[in-house]
């Protein structure tokens, strides 16, 4: 009687190389994968890092505490940095009602006194009316007087002037851009204005500048001081008996 013989099949072989090899093909896979979203990781810091280091436009026309200062006459070599014997620094914002009741009604007085030689006139052009306005109107007027100061202040005083006589009422959209252009160009301002309003290239700085203000304690405009002092004006006449005994 035979016996059966069972037929054995081969074992199958281990090929420990070739698992060595995909391994170390996985790994590498997810290295470069790690390295490659580290890497992205680090650029988005790196840009966001820079875009917060990068200052703001500033403009030439201010002085160093930001203001655009139109000297006294009888000193007109005089620099924006240099600082004049007496200053009367007004601190406004072009969407402001009550800034447009103060420039109407002591603008000749002030004009006055610079003339006479007395002080010179610091305007600090802020932006805290933003909310009243669907454009951000505070911030576009405080911008465009600023592109104008720089191509001359004499035709800001001009477009300072002509921005409060066209004061939009609170809570619409303000002026359009189109619009403060052709103010602008009206005041004297060359072609070239239109681009930095459009731009608003220094829309930022404004706002650094309005938050430096606030932090000063400026908290309302029209803000007014005389030589660094605060002072409540009720009549131009009282500015300028508030000016006389400053400078005697």
């Amino acid at each position: 009687m035979s016996r059966d013989k069972t037929t054995r099949l081969p074992r199958p072989r281990l090929d420990f190389a070739a698992h060595d090899r995909r391994r170390t093909t996985r790994i590498r896979i997810a290295s470069t994968a790690v390295l490659v979203i580290f890497a992205i990781v680090i650029g988005v810091l790196i840009l966001t890092h820079t875009d917060a280091d990068t200052p703001a436009a500033a403009p030439t026309a201010v002085t160093e505490s930001g203001a655009i200062r139109l000297p006294a006459d009888t000193a007109p070599t005089v620099g924006v940095r240099e600082q004049p014997r007496h200053v009367l620094t007004i601190y406004e914002d072009f969407q402001c009602p009550i800034c447009k009741k103060f420039e109407s009604t002591f603008g000749g007085a002030i004009d006055a006194l610079r003339n006479a030689g007395t002080l010179a006139v610091d305007y600090h052009p802020i932006a805290i009316l933003d909310r009243s306005s669907s454009t951000h109107y505070s911030t576009r007027a405080a911008n465009a007087s600023l592109c104008v100061a720089d191509e001359s202040t004499a035709t800001w005083q001009k477009f300072h002037t002509a921005l409060f006589e066209h004061q939009p009422p609170e809570g619409g959209a303000g002026l359009n851009d189109r619009t403060l252009i052709d103010i602008a160009r009206g005041a004297g301002a060359s072609e070239a204005i239109g681009d930095c309003i459009t731009a608003g290239t220094f829309s930022d700085w404004i706002t650094a500048s309005t938050n430096d203000v606030l932090a000063d304690g400026v908290s309302a405009t029209p803000t007014v001081e005389l030589d660094g002092h605060p002072i409540d004006l009720t009549t131009p006449d009282a500015l300028t008996a508030a000016v006389a005994a400053a400078v005697k």
